[in-house]
């Protein structure tokens, strides 16, 4: 269970994950909310940032955490058509109040092989990517979302290195101004693990030669 920002960022280094990592802190007081208000505003946290990210992210896995652990809700093989109105209902059925909200998520984005060196595909990848939301009485509601670094690098894919960031980077920018945009916060962490060059809105481009 991750109960932070940088408990997350830590639990990606030691997976030897390359991600970039961007949040913001919402200043909720949740003392003050009933359960049922509590869950309406990750509810609505989940649904502004699928909203600013759709066609770049495909929700694949859930895990949902009640205070102070009480339950541990987990879903996997997620279908992207229904998937709002499965948190809905697992939510309607809780009493008690979230704490962690964490979405694990497939990423669509542009991909260069050997055998199609010159016309960039787009498809659904598997790759570190997640949506976290954090709540409770005593949190102020600090979500961030992550996603690897490896489609805005220098990447391998059968014998030809490729620079993929020119053509995904201008995406993700797009969707975290969306993002931020829709939140009304403005996004105030910049983090990654290994050497990726975030800045505000993405990934700066990568070094020449290989990571």
């Amino acid at each position: 269970m991750l109960k932070n920002f940088d408990e997350f960022m830590d639990h990606s280094w030691e997976r030897n994950e390359v991600v970039g990592g961007w949040g913001f802190n919402s200043n909720m007081n949740f003392a003050v909310m009933s359960p049922e208000e509590t869950n309406v505003w990750f509810f609505e946290q989940c649904f502004n940032y699928l909203r600013a990210f759709f066609g770049i992210v495909v929700p694949d896995a859930m895990e949902l955490i009640t205070y102070d652990a009480t339950q541990h809700i987990q879903r996997s093989n997620l279908d992207q058509q229904t998937f709002l109105d499965e948190l809905m209902l697992i939510m309607k059925n809780l009493r008690e109040p979230l704490w962690t909200l964490r979405l694990n998520l497939n990423i669509i984005g542009f991909l260069r092989t050997s055998a199609k060196n010159d016309m960039p595909t787009r498809v659904q990848i598997q790759e570190p990517c997640s949506f976290i939301a954090w709540g409770g009485p005593d949190e102020t509601g600090f979500q961030n979302f992550s996603i690897s670094y490896n489609l805005f690098s220098t990447v391998t894919l059968e014998g030809e290195e490729q620079e993929l960031w020119s053509l995904n980077q201008p995406i993700l920018e797009k969707a975290l101004q969306k993002w931020e945009m829709q939140s009304g916060h403005m996004i105030e962490v910049v983090d990654s693990t290994g050497s990726a060059p975030v800045h505000q809105y993405g990934f700066g481009p990568p070094k020449q030669g290989r990571r």
